[in-house]
C-alpha cells in the first residue's frame, strides 16, 4: 500500500522553512513548495532561520551558509525543547559525499538530498515527515 501524503489543502495549513545562502535557489525552492500548496518562509543565514523556526511545520536546510553551517543550525534545533522534533531535511549541492551526508544524519536531520532535487522527492519528502510527526505548527 503506497504511503498517505499530504493534500494540497492539508499543504495549506504547514509552513516550511527555505534556508539557503543562494536566493534563486531559495527562491525556486521556495516556489516549488508554494506551488503545491504549501505556505513558505525563507532565510539566507543559519542566525535567521533560527529566528524564524518558531513558526513552522518543517525545515528545508542548505549546508553551506554564510554565518553557521547548516550542520551547527540542525544541532542547536535538536537542543530546543520546541524544535527538537521539527522534521530538517538537507538539501547540498557542495556537501555531497557519503560522509557529508552520514555527518547530516548524525546531526539530526531526518533526510539528506544532494541538489539539484527532484521536487516531487522533495514534496514526498516534506509530506512523510509531517505525517509521522504530527507536526502542527503552521
Amino acid at each position: 500500500m503506497p504511503a498517505p501524503f499530504l493534500h494540497a489543502l492539508v499543504r495549506a495549513e504547514h509552513s516550511i522553512l527555505v534556508v539557503d545562502d543562494n536566493e534563486s535557489t531559495r527562491y525556486a525552492t521556495s516556489r516549488s513548495l508554494r506551488a503545491a500548496g504549501f505556505n513558505t518562509l525563507e532565510a539566507a543565514a543559519g542566525a535567521e532561520a533560527l529566528e524564524l523556526v518558531d513558526y513552522v511545520s518543517a525545515v528545508v536546510l542548505d549546508v553551506h551558509l554564510p554565518d553557521l553551517l547548516g550542520f551547527e543550525v540542525c544541532r542547536l534545533l535538536r537542543r530546543r525543547a520546541g524544535t527538537a522534533s521539527l522534521p530538517v531535511v538537507y538539501v547540498s549541492a557542495m556537501y555531497v559525499t557519503q560522509e557529508d551526508q552520514v555527518h547530516g544524519m548524525e546531526t539530526g536531520a531526518d533526510a539528506y538530498m544532494v541538489a539539484p532535487v527532484d521536487p516531487e522527492a522533495l514534496l514526498a519528502t516534506l509530506d512523510q515527515l509531517i505525517l509521522d510527526r504530527g507536526a502542527l505548527k503552521h
